[in-house]
């Protein structure tokens, strides 16, 4: 990490990475005003400019500059830009830095506003205020960490200002003439390695060979370009079928449409591929490591010829655990597969600096020793227990890695700014097991709850919702239950086994150790909120866990609903289940057709069986009130107390207009009438 004493330092770096097409961070620590203005310079160095902040307050004003906010960085994958200035002071986010940092053209300069160095860490900014610090408390151990990381990186240039001049002036920057920007060629053709993988597509293609064609690459290599390039080939009358595409997103259609010269291309949001399964020459899933494994089994068994795209270490989450699981499960399915990768980067140059810094500073490289059953095996291999906090993983770059790369492949939407929730967020924990000195499961608890119940009902009628506290909230503004926030939880947020010891009661221990640790600290419950699959289901019950509710809506990066379970320990807790259960039932029985509909039929049976044994408590009349109470007073678009307001109800047109209000509850008229019919039969029950 080269630190600069003024910027004129940065102009040999700069020509040398402009005339090699490699790319370098500088980092500006100093005051804000002060950083913004040195960056107003260094970007008006010529080609466009992206600035990133967390809020938009453009500060920009050449037409070559755009403004964006951190959450729209992943917008902005697969577009170019000579720079990008991104201003942390307010807030930083890892995984829009990571995003925005793939757009750089090779000579270009992520350019990095910061407080000074050493006062940093202690900025009290958006992010660790959403985690529950004060200004007294604020301390960000990732940003520690983070910045250990730049320590002797060639990629790295640091202009630390302790002190401003009077009125910041800043004297402009004469670096007139430098070298000509560094275009990586927007290739009109693809490259000899691009050229060999389209002719493997085609040739699959022609001969209608019945085969699943996996593809991977990092971020930045071609990969949708490639298959533009490969629909272009087929043509627009392709004769053996059309190329369809599917994926999470839209967003990589840019990439396919550019380098495929057509007007548009059979593209299917994946909801809607299931349900029609049209019929295809080919199927094209891009970013495929972020759809669900058990919706591409379903594509692979329906379609003869299949192209998974995915990449390798992207920065919307990792495919590790895909690309593990996925070889033994086209085999299970009979079918033949070919995989086949790129490694040439397009905008910038191999062996890139920049591009190698993010992914060492950010754990993107990290590698999980693979334990085998026989090590398992091994009497001196027993299980071992271990409780960690953030601040102790950032003082251990080791553990850090191994706890990041088991993440990365128990779970495909693992970011970058997951490390920042990690190690800065007070109510988190790692709970970890070992063989020996391997990590081999993890269990990562947020606290939830112990709210007042002022906030708790405020956050039940739909005025308030703070960050976190994610099952707490949901049982209590989906639910009805404002109890909910008000009782302590644990909620495990990802549990995690190393693939290969996987089905030998690693995850099963891992839970009663949570468990027990949290009846020590009288905890009221524990509980979990996630995809709803009848193999997860069968795990969280096996555990005694017991489902208490169920999302209305598909998540759209799973596909599945989400599903929330719990097990009690106190005796509020264990009468917030009974009650829970009960509401649960009938819910369940309302929107059998109204939201659940497109469930699987066994899902749907393990769900409604778990809230018909022993319940034994049904609401009371001030249960009922209280949840009538949420639609006359807080939104309509509540789901969980509409069946209450339907069966209260006697009036057919009244009815029906519950029912819709149930399938639309964004329509404000429905939400009134909602309201007003909610009120009346309020005031029927209390007699008046």
């Amino acid at each position: 990490m080269p630190s600069i004493s003024q910027l004129t330092e940065f102009r040999e770096p700069l020509v040398i990475a402009r005339n090699t097409g490699h790319r370098l961070m500088l980092v500006l620590a100093m005051e804000e005003e002060r950083g913004l203005i040195q960056a107003q310079h260094l970007s008006q160095l010529g080609g466009s400019c992206l600035w990133v902040d967390v809020l938009k307050d453009d500060h920009s004003h050449s037409k070559q500059q755009r403004y964006i906010t951190s959450t729209q960085a992943k917008q902005y994958l697969g577009t170019s830009n000579q720079h990008v200035v991104y201003n942390a002071h307010r807030a930083f986010n890892a995984s829009a830095l990571c995003a925005v940092s793939g757009t750089i053209r090779g000579g270009g300069v992520l350019i990095l506003l910061t407080p000074p160095s050493a006062q940093w860490h202690k900025n009290y900014d958006l992010q660790l205020e959403s985690y529950g610090h004060s200004i007294n408390t604020a301390h960000s151990h990732f940003i520690q960490w983070w910045q250990k990381q730049w320590q002797h990186h060639s990629a790295v240039f640091v202009l630390q200002e302790l002190h401003a001049e009077p009125q910041h002036k800043v004297v402009p920057i004469d670096w007139q003439p430098l070298p000509l920007i560094f275009e990586a060629s927007q290739p009109l053709q693809p490259t000899e390695a691009q050229g060999h993988l389209i002719s493997q597509l085609v040739m699959a293609y022609e001969q209608q060979n019945s085969m699943v064609l996996t593809i991977d690459a990092r971020r930045g290599r071609g990969k949708s370009a490639c298959l533009g390039w490969f629909i272009k080939a087929l043509g627009s009358k392709a004769r053996h079928g059309p190329a369809i595409v599917t994926a999470p997103s839209k967003r990589s259609l840019n990439a396919m449409l550019q380098t495929s010269a057509m007007p548009s291309i059979n593209f299917y949001a994946l909801d809607a591929l299931l349900t029609s399964l049209p019929d295809a020459g080919v199927l094209i899933v891009d970013e495929a490591a972020a759809i669900p494994l058990s919706q591409l089994i379903n594509l692979i068994k329906v379609y003869k010829l299949v192209v998974l795209s995915s990449t390798q270490d992207g920065y919307e989450g990792s495919g590790q655990g895909y690309r593990l699981k996925l070889p033994h499960i086209i085999a299970s399915l009979g079918r033949s597969s070919k995989h086949m990768t790129l490694t040439q980067p397009m905008r910038w140059q191999a062996g890139d600096a920049l591009e190698n810094f993010i992914r060492s500073s950010f754990l993107c490289d990290v590698e999980l020793p693979n334990i085998t059953h026989n090590a398992f095996a091994d009497s001196s291999m027993a299980l071992t227990y271990s409780q960690v906090t953030g601040a102790k993983l950032a003082q251990n770059q080791t553990l850090l890695r191994q706890v990041y790369g088991l993440l990365m492949l128990a779970h495909y939407q693992t970011t970058p700014q997951d490390l920042r929730l990690l190690l800065d967020h007070p109510q988190h924990q790692m709970h970890l097991c070992f063989v020996g000195e391997h990590l081999v499961g993890l269990a990562w608890v947020a606290e939830e709850g112990n709210l007042d119940a002022s906030l708790a009902r405020q956050i039940a009628l739909g005025q308030r919702r703070i960050q976190g506290h994610l099952l707490a909230q949901i049982l209590s503004q989906q639910a009805g239950f404002s109890v909910a926030c008000e009782l302590s939880s644990w909620r495990i947020q990802r549990l995690a086994v190393t693939p290969s010891l996987q089905g030998r009661g690693i995850g099963s221990k891992l839970l009663q150790r949570v468990y027990g640790l949290a009846q020590e600290r009288q905890v009221d419950f524990v509980g979990a909120s996630f995809s709803a699959s009848s193999k997860n289901l069968d795990f969280w019950q096996l555990n005694k866990f017991i489902p208490i509710w169920l999302g209305v809506r598909a998540d759209t990066a799973t596909g599945f609903n989400s599903v929330q379970v719990m097990q009690p320990i106190s005796a509020d807790a264990e009468i917030l289940q009974d009650q829970l259960r009960c509401h649960f039932r009938d819910y369940l029985t309302f929107g059998q057709h109204l939201w659940f509909s497109s469930i699987d039929a066994d899902l749907w049976q393990i769900i409604f069986a778990s809230c018909q044994k022993n319940v034994m408590v049904a609401l009371s009349k001030k249960q009922q009130q209280n949840l009538l109470t949420l639609l006359a007073n807080g939104r309509a678009g509540f789901s969980g107390p509409l069946y209450l307001l339907h069966q209260n109800v006697r009036d057919a047109k009244h009815k029906s207009m519950i029912i819709q209000a149930a399938q639309n509850n964004t329509h404000k008229g429905l939400q009134e009438h909602v309201r007003r019919l909610a009120q009346t039969t309020l005031a029927l029950l209390h007699g008046v």
